[in-house]
């Protein structure tokens, strides 16, 4: 009777599917998480992309009501229900001094806009460009928050709770030979620049 109980097999798939399918359903919904973050990693890169291109092109000063109109735009884009933060910065680059001046900085949600020693901290993010060129820098911040964490174990934790997707987008302004500010509708538009 004993031999008989030890060689019996059945039930043996019922014991390996109670194994297998709690990893099969973590794989599965963590490739549902990567999937997402991925797309929303993407949609944000986009989005960035598309208000770099927006302020390129503009040939009247920027302005309050501007940027939180363009934050406004950015949130629609990226299908966020947060506000996402971004800063926009129109530099020229000095050669004899081989450095990058800031003409102006602005942003909404980011905390600091450049000044010179700020901008010079990612020198190297920035491309190479004539004597007295201008660019205009934007950067775009959002947070991905999963829609659900995965756990199997404490060693296998896959948090991606408030993950940020940061876009930096280095672009030639089209229609001027630079982007000015106006802080007011009464005020002059600040542009910095000996030729304009």
């Amino acid at each position: 009777m004993l031999r008989r109980f030890r060689d019996d097999e059945s039930g043996n798939a019922a014991i390996e599917i109670l194994f297998c399918v709690p990893i099969m359903v973590w794989a599965l919904l963590s490739t549902m998480v990567y999937f997402d973050a991925y797309h929303d990693e993407a949609i944000s890169t986009r989005a960035g992309l598309t208000i770099a291109d927006m302020v390129s092109r503009e040939d009247a000063p920027i302005t309050p009501s501007y940027l939180n109109a363009t934050r406004q735009l950015l949130r629609s884009l990226t299908e966020t229900e947060n506000n996402p933060d971004f800063r926009i910065t129109v530099f020229e680059y000095r050669e004899p001094q081989d450095d990058y001046r800031v003409v102006w900085s602005r942003n909404r949600g980011w905390g600091q806009n450049y000044n010179d020693a700020r901008l010079a901290l990612v020198k190297d993010r920035l491309p190479m460009m004539a004597d007295a060129t201008n660019a205009i820098l934007v950067e775009t911040r959002t947070t991905y928050n999963a829609p659900f964490s995965v756990t199997v174990a404490p060693f296998m934790v896959q948090n991606l709770e408030g993950v940020e997707f940061n876009s930096f987008t280095v672009i030639s302004p089209r229609f001027a030979s630079s982007i000015c500010w106006q802080q007011s509708d009464d005020s002059e538009p600040d542009c910095n620049l000996s030729d304009l």
